[in-house]
Order: C-alpha cells, then structure tokens, then sequence
C-alpha cells in the first residue's frame, strides 16, 4: 500500500478521520510499514481512530527555486497521486482494487499502477521526514502563565539524546489522551531539570500525561530518524 502510494518510511503526513467533528478531525504525524496486511494505529492516533473508522492520508511537498520556476513555466510538475478505496463496496483496504488516478497540468488519469517514470521523477522533490523523536516522556510540571506562544521544555541530557537542537521546531504527541499533534517548540529546562510545557502548550497534556516530542526535516535523502523511547531505555 506503501509503494503503490509512494511513501517513504518516516514520511509525515497529515492524517484525517472522515466524518469526524470539525474539531477533531485531523492530526500530523508519521507512517511507517506494518508487519502485516493490517492498518494499524499507535499511541497517539489510537486515541482519535478507531476500528472501523474511515482516514485519508495526505503527503505533502516542497519545491527549489529552480523547480518553482520551472513549475510557473509549466516545465516542471510532478504527478500527484490520488489513490481511493471504498469502504462501502465491504472491501477492505484492498490495495489490488483501489482506484489510483495521476493527476498532472490539470489533468486527471486513471492508472493500475504508478510507473516507473512518475517515480524517478518524484525522486527530485523532498520529502518532509521524521528526524528526531523522543517518546515515553513523562510532564512533571505545567506552567499556565507566561509564554503567549507555548514551549516544550526537557532537560538538556534529554535533548542531547534526541538530538534535539534549543528552539527546535516540533510535534507533540499525547499518548495518554491524544487525538491532536500539537505544533511547538523544544527549550532546555535549565533550572528544574524536569520534563514541562508553558504557556498555551499547557491545555494540550497535565502532570502525569505521557507525550511524545517529533521533528521532521524536508530532504531528498532517505535517512533513518534518532529515535530514543523512555519506555524501552534506562532513564537519564
């Protein structure tokens, strides 16, 4: 399903619950392959889907300068592809029987498959990619005055490990309540040393919620993320 949609593992997209409120109804967060034929939720996204539930997948792109230039010249424009199931027919997931059209200058064509070329020239447009992430954090401590933005804040060691960088851009994931990604930044916790969020931040987890933090990168390299789980290695 993966290949016949053109997705890297890590790839973010935006993931939408059809027919669900206009307040909760879409997250960003990333897909990977399954070890299966199933589609499967985890943490965070598992609390906003359920089974049964119906979801579109949305990538997205970037392009160059030299691409945007080619591309208001109508030199440069890589196909879209738009593939539908319908779950209506009872027919689950079935890849073999999806309808997958390439839509490209405007125009709109049904295929069996994507071919090779499409590929090779999708190739050349980056990727937005997870780079870093770091899951199984517990907040310690919820600051609801000051910051009108809203910040993440972990323990430098913490940051280190992930890799993160001090004013990274991230996602932040709650898998103990979830069904939202929440968009931030990543400062050192310099004084406490605790795990904590501020300002607007706050609504989005409480003492006690477990979260996760992401940052993606848009590339054209296929890099595997610095992936560190709190849940599975010895606490700094």
């Amino acid at each position: 399903m993966m290949a016949m949609m053109d997705f890297a593992p890590y790839e973010q997209v935006v993931l939408t619950k059809v027919g669900g409120d206009n307040w909760m109804n879409r997250m960003s967060t990333f897909i990977l392959p399954g070890d299966n034929e199933e589609v499967e939720v985890r943490g965070s996204v598992a609390h906003l889907l359920e089974v049964g539930d119906v979801c579109c997948l949305i990538a997205r792109t970037t392009l160059n300068q030299e691409q945007y230039e080619s591309h208001i010249a109508g030199r440069f424009e890589p196909a879209l592809i738009d593939a539908r199931f319908y779950p209506e027919t009872e027919v689950l997931n079935d890849y073999s029987k999806a309808k997958i059209v390439l839509e490209n200058r405007h125009q709109h064509r049904q295929v069996d498959s994507v071919s090779d070329d499409v590929l090779a020239r999708r190739l050349e447009l980056p990727r937005i990619l997870l780079s870093n992430l770091l899951a199984g954090l517990e907040i310690q401590e919820v600051e609801r005055r000051g910051c009108i933005e809203m910040s993440a804040e972990l323990p430098i060691d913490y940051m280190r490990r992930a890799g993160f960088c001090s004013n990274q851009s991230i996602l932040v994931y709650n898998a103990s309540r979830g069904a939202a990604s929440a968009e931030s930044y990543v400062v050192p916790s310099l004084t406490k040393k605790t795990v904590g969020i501020s300002g607007a931040l706050s609504a989005v987890a409480d003492v006690g919620d477990r979260v996760s933090e992401a940052a993606f990168i848009g590339t054209t390299d296929q890099r595997k993320p610095t992936i560190c789980n709190l849940l599975k290695e010895p606490i700094l």
